[in-house]
């Protein structure tokens, strides 16, 4: 299927109410990472059943319209997902250390024998030292390692004290919070094998996700704990102060006077406002925020299961979110028939002008 530029979700939606739309099924084991294309309306997901699927929503009126595009078959958890910058690319990060590849237009495949631990996070980068696309990968040997598609071998690595857990890349920036609860920024620009900036995190427990805003002026970190941190990248930019809210988090029913604390498992900045960021929590719900106002401009009720990962359309006018057994709660709760779907939430109006 020759990969192609799809209109605006804006377009299509203009003038309707929100709704939803489950997709046709497809992975069978939690989906660890939802990743829209920067040019069309395709979505990559990363699954534990061992695949990468890429699916079409240019037309998201019903489940049988969006379509299945292409899959790769690994054979390992996928752990992450991304796209080329021109959208014919997509990648997967995986258990098997290794990152995998298909061209969208040619539906050929390869292989880099990325890393020697699992690799837990890979983004297309912009290096403009370099003279063709660059994927960064992070994994749990402690590295980031950069790849240049032509070469077998990394043609960069970049040590880390810990384990890279989460990562994102956005503007000149790339982010890694690793295991030691420390987020790590590399400037690209202007020096990508070398830590510009280290934040400890405002959290009480692991660093579960990273988001950087769309032009790397803001970053996220959503916890383990019901806590997410927004926080600009450079301290003097005053329009925003560090945001450290609660969230994920509800009265127990069992406990009185007690709340029951969630684990938020995806943060994402929206790429049409570096103020509108999205939660998702093993609560089964998820959340839009506002991090210059200081307050929530979306909720919604639960959705069946947990939510595992989530990520805003290019123009920021659909969220695709992910439902599945998360194992917050360990293997003794993992039932067989726990339901696994990806959902497309696409809104009627911009969720701020």
């Amino acid at each position: 299927m020759a990969y192609h530029k799809g209109t605006s979700l804006a377009s299509v939606a203009k003038g309707q109410q929100d709704r939803e739309v489950d997709f046709p099924k497809g992975p069978d084991d939690t989906i660890s990472a939802l990743r829209w294309s920067p040019v069309a309306n395709h979505l990559a997901a990363a699954s534990w059943d061992g695949r990468l699927y890429v699916y079409d929503v240019t037309d998201s009126t019903s489940s049988t319209t969006i379509k299945g595009v292409a899959a790769i078959t690994v054979g390992a958890p996928v752990l992450d997902c991304d796209f080329s910058k021109d959208g014919t690319i997509a990648i997967g990060a995986a258990a098997d250390k290794k990152i995998h590849l298909m061209d969208l237009n040619s539906s050929q495949t390869m292989t880099l024998e990325a890393h020697t631990s699992p690799v837990r996070s890979v983004r297309f980068v912009t290096v403009p030292s370099a003279n063709a696309p660059i994927i960064a990968s992070g994994s749990w040997d402690r590295t980031v390692r950069y790849w240049d598609m032509r070469q077998p071998q990394p043609i960069a690595s970049l040590e880390f004290p810990e384990r890279v857990y989460a990562m994102d890349a956005a503007g000149r920036l790339l982010a890694a919070g690793t295991a030691d609860n420390n987020l790590h920024l590399i400037d690209l620009h202007a020096d990508p094998g070398r830590i510009w900036k280290s934040v400890k995190a405002p959290l009480s427990s692991k660093i579960s996700s990273v988001s950087l805003s769309a032009d790397g002026s803001r970053w996220a970190l959503g916890g383990i704990e019901g806590r997410a941190v927004a926080q600009a990248a450079d301290e003097k930019d005053k329009n925003m102060s560090s945001l450290t809210f609660k969230c994920h988090r509800e009265a127990s029913t069992t406990k009185g006077g007690q709340t029951d604390v969630y684990a938020v498992n995806a943060v994402c900045y929206s790429p049409a406002h570096r103020d509108v960021l999205a939660t998702a929590g093993s609560d089964a719900t998820y959340s839009i925020w506002d991090v210059v106002a200081r307050q929530r401009l979306r909720s919604f009720p639960k959705v069946g299961g947990p939510v595992t990962a989530m990520a805003f359309s290019r123009d920021g006018m659909a969220l695709a979110y992910a439902v599945g057994y998360d194992w917050s709660k360990g293997h003794q709760h993992n039932k067989a028939d726990a339901e696994t779907k990806i959902v497309v939430r696409c809104f009627g109006e911009a969720l701020k002008k």
